[in-house]
């Protein structure tokens, strides 16, 4: 049972309806109900009763309203406490390597110049970033969770444009004009990232909105590896702003595409709103 299920119950019980819970908690109504059937079943009860104008409470809900406010002002107080000890420890984020060869090293100087030690793990994998967060093992994570459904805390730091990334011998690089149009390049296949991949995912999904299938010419672990593939001109790819900044613009040609439909938003994504709030205030403001 987590405090955060917890915490989503006493709102849906404050404001008797999962539409104006959903809407103070900053979640999708889908997610809060989800939350609210894992309480249930977690407790073995039936909490809510959903009605054409909310939900009310059960008796057990209502016992369970009454008895958890107490116990959650203690974890809250308990909460205050160790996040204070926090700020004078090591913190962990936990990333995937283009965010953290690009954009944290900079807050992490501006962090340590102010005393504040903080770590990097890099991952590979969705899944994997998420475990490591469920098991402590990392702080927070920075990752584009906009696909991914989960309870954690999470807020948008930045937002960036896809590009298409082709060798200069590459028939495509020949086109006019600075930016180039999905028409133009929906049929070639590309090198990409796995599935678990954020990058893969929007992708996917900017094709689907499309309407077009993704064909793929090779998948590759490490987007750096892409960028080699696409220097020695073995294919072309999809890619976010921040490998941009790791070319060799001489060898190769990015172009911005006019009507991708969907950008990569990365968000500090954390397992309470205390944690995910301190590390904002401390690295990434």
């Amino acid at each position: 049972m987590r405090t955060e299920w917890l915490e989503s119950f006493l709102v849906t019980a404050a404001t008797k309806s999962l539409t104006k819970a959903s809407e103070q908690l900053h979640m999708t109504q889908p997610a809060l109900s989800k939350q609210m059937r894992k309480l249930e079943e977690d407790l073995g009860v039936t909490l809510l009763i959903r009605t054409a104008t909310g939900v009310q409470l059960t008796k057990a809900g209502e016992a369970l309203y009454e008895d958890i406010q107490p116990v959650l002002q203690e974890v809250r107080s308990i909460r205050k406490k160790l996040l204070n000890m926090q700020k004078n420890s090591e913190l962990t984020i936990g990333t995937w390597p283009s965010i953290a060869s690009y954009y944290l090293p900079y807050k992490i100087a501006e962090a340590r110049e102010a005393k504040q030690d903080v770590n990097i793990k890099i991952a590979y994998d969705m899944d994997d970033l998420f475990n490591q967060l469920a098991t402590g093992k990392i702080d927070a994570a920075m990752l584009d969770d906009s696909l991914m459904k989960h309870s954690y805390w999470s807020k948008p730091v930045y937002r960036e444009p896809f590009y298409l990334f082709v060798n200069k011998r590459h028939p495509l690089a020949k086109q006019d004009g600075k930016h180039i149009h999905f028409r133009q390049f929906k049929d070639e296949p590309l090198v990409v990232l796995p599935p678990s991949c954020d990058v893969r995912m929007l992708v996917e999904q900017a094709y689907k909105m499309h309407g077009e299938h993704l064909t793929i010419s090779a998948e590759i672990d490490f987007a750096q590896s892409i960028i080699g593939f696409i220097s020695a001109n073995l294919g072309i790819s999809i890619l976010p702003e921040i490998f941009t900044h790791t070319i060799d613009r001489s060898v190769i040609k990015v172009f911005p595409i006019a009507d991708f439909k969907i950008d990569r938003q990365i968000s500090l994504v954390a397992p309470n709103p205390e944690i995910g709030k301190m590390i904002d205030s401390l690295i990434l403001q």
